[in-house]
């Protein structure tokens, strides 16, 4: 029995077949009409390979190729039936079929192992694994290369996550120097789990602070690198770690108070004021007292930095102010929220 039966693919395939073949069950219900004995009863490794050369089949579109005798796949020794679907095989393929569990694979998982295990290193990857599966498969494929060989916890990711590492990586690979890459890449594959993996490439696909606004004073200094921030928020036991981003992106400034009791203050661009005041806060977030409020109010004015309300804020005090029983809020008392734990 050869292959040109593929042509005329059934429905007529029985719940087990379509359980344990479902992107192949028409076609191996043509080749082995209910209740294709000879397929289901087959050892995991042949009714995998048969897959294999139906998803090999199906990329190449019959190109040329001879059909095969599909009765060989099944009698042949397993080394010789692996040579009549793919020829040259790579290393490993025999074997690998043995230890891809019982249900058959999609045709882009089989052929995405094949180019893994022509591949040296994800091939000793496969090689030492006790068993082999679909998810294991898709997240080696999608990782770049380096990230790859070099092992470590990014083998051991989602398809999905691995899928993210790729992208960053490229992106990376666009903007640092090739040796530079090289030696960050090195620092990730040391990440002993997949949540530090993904903590040092976020911080290495980062930017660097843009200037601050304001060079600061000796009382009101701005923290200006990443490591500066974190630090800050350590040391004020606070969230500011997650400004982070906002703060490379120029969508805020952060500064430190100096004199005692410190305080961590949070600049924003404004559309009319240029930067303003938007928070400042104490140790734990506390609320900013009296004393050290009017030092910080009295410091940013002298810098050039407004406090008080922000254009949005008078842009909608405008819209508001027609209605009946308008009331409009105090510059003290809007300026006193900056510095409030809510």
């Amino acid at each position: 029995m050869t292959t040109l039966v593929l042509a005329q693919a059934t429905e007529l395939a029985s719940p087990l077949l379509r359980l344990i073949a479902p992107a192949y069950a028409g076609v191996l219900a043509a080749l082995w009409p209910a209740p294709h004995t000879p397929f289901v009863t087959a050892p995991t490794a042949r009714r995998h390979l048969i897959c294999l050369m139906l998803a090999t089949e199906a990329a190449e579109k019959h190109g040329g190729r001879p059909p095969v005798d599909v009765d060989l796949l099944l009698e042949a020794p397993l080394r010789k039936a692996v040579r009549l679907v793919l020829d040259p095989a790579p290393e490993g393929l025999a074997r690998a079929l043995e230890r891809l569990g019982e249900i058959a694979w999609t045709p882009e998982d089989y052929r995405v192992l094949v180019a893994l295990l022509a591949d040296p290193k994800p091939a000793k990857t496969l090689r030492h694994a006790d068993r082999i599966d679909p998810l294991q498969v898709r997240t080696l494929g999608a990782l770049p290369r380096p990230l790859r060989d070099a092992g470590g916890a990014a083998v051991r990711v989602s398809a999905a996550q691995a899928k993210l590492l790729a992208e960053a990586h490229a992106l990376l690979a666009r903007r640092l120097p090739e040796a530079v890459l090289a030696e960050r890449i090195a620092v990730w594959t040391r990440a002993p789990t997949a949540k530090t993996l993904f903590n040092l490439v976020a911080d290495d696909f980062r930017r660097e602070l843009p200037k601050p606004p304001h060079p600061g004073t000796e009382r009101l200094r701005p923290l200006e690198t990443v490591a500066a921030i974190r630090d800050a928020a350590r040391r004020y036991r606070n969230c500011l770690a997650n400004y982070v981003d906002a703060a490379v992106d120029r969508r805020c400034a952060i500064y430190e108070w100096l004199p005692a009791p410190g305080a961590v203050i949070e600049l924003t661009p404004d559309t009319y004021f240029g930067w303003r005041l938007d928070q400042a806060r104490l140790e734990n977030n506390k609320s900013v007292d009296d004393a050290t409020r009017a030092a910080i109010v009295e410091e940013l004015r002298g810098m050039g930095i407004h406090v008080g309300r922000s254009a949005w804020q008078i842009r909608h005090a405008l819209e508001r102010a027609g209605s009946p029983g308008f009331e409009l809020e105090s510059v003290d008392a809007a300026i006193a929220d900056y510095f409030t734990d809510d």
